[in-house]
């Protein structure tokens, strides 16, 4: 029998201290079943988040947890996320528990069949309408500029191969294209629908200007892209 897959779960977390640690407790029932480790990244959390992680970690030496001094942005936590990950597959999802920890056995089921990342489609977003339109606009815009048939590259919950990971070259808010550039290195991407709950705990970190970031880095990444193929 072949050694089962060994899972690393990673999760920037930035004003969750009310979530940390149900999300700890989810991860954990989900994946019982394999071998887990978890790297928690605090983005310069100022509510307790840091100290919440802490306390994760205190009695689950699987834990990993990174403390910035500043917020530094998504981007910049997953890229420290996957320096540091282990193992054959790792997840990412958001640390307010709207991702539901439950799926991820359907994640490792649908790259079992031959995928090298999988990105969740929130079908029932539970947000506001003005970040479900936005969300819409810049996923659908992003699809058909790189020709990518997906309907939620923008979805923090993710899971895929570990060399995956650790090639890609995150820089500015590229965090939001991670499919993009590994469908660009010739990595099999694609999609499963998944539950999202509202929110419960903590305050969105939804910006307009973020989704003018996404547009401009969206337009870059294209363009070097376009310059890389010639």
């Amino acid at each position: 029998m072949p050694d089962p897959v060994r899972l690393c779960v990673v999760v920037p977390i930035y004003n969750e201290a009310a979530t940390v640690l149900p999300l700890v407790t989810a991860v954990r029932a989900a994946c019982t079943p394999w071998p887990c480790s978890m790297v928690l990244i605090d983005d310069g959390s100022t509510d307790g988040s840091g100290a919440q992680c802490d306390a994760a970690a205190t009695s689950d030496a699987s834990i990993q947890v990174v403390h910035f001094p500043a917020n530094r942005g998504k981007t910049v936590a997953l890229q420290e996320g996957f320096a540091r990950a282990t193992g054959d597959v790792v997840i990412t999802l958001d640390s307010d528990m709207q991702d539901d920890p439950a799926e991820i056995p359907r994640f490792l089921a649908k790259l079992a069949e031959g995928f090298d990342l999988v990105c969740g489609w929130k079908v029932d977003r539970q947000d506001p309408w003005h970040k479900r339109w936005a969300s819409k606009v810049y996923n659908g815009s992003v699809a058909r500029l790189f020709g990518l048939p997906l309907h939620d590259i923008n979805c923090g919950f993710k899971a895929m191969r570990i060399d995956v990971a650790r090639g890609l070259q995150l820089e500015r808010d590229y965090h939001r294209l991670i499919p993009v550039l590994a469908a660009s290195m010739g990595y099999r991407v694609a999609e499963i629908a998944v539950r999202h709950h509202p929110r419960r705990h903590g305050r969105s970190k939804f910006g307009v200007e973020r989704y003018w970031r996404g547009l401009r880095d969206t337009l870059r990444l294209w363009w070097a892209l376009r310059v890389r193929s010639r």
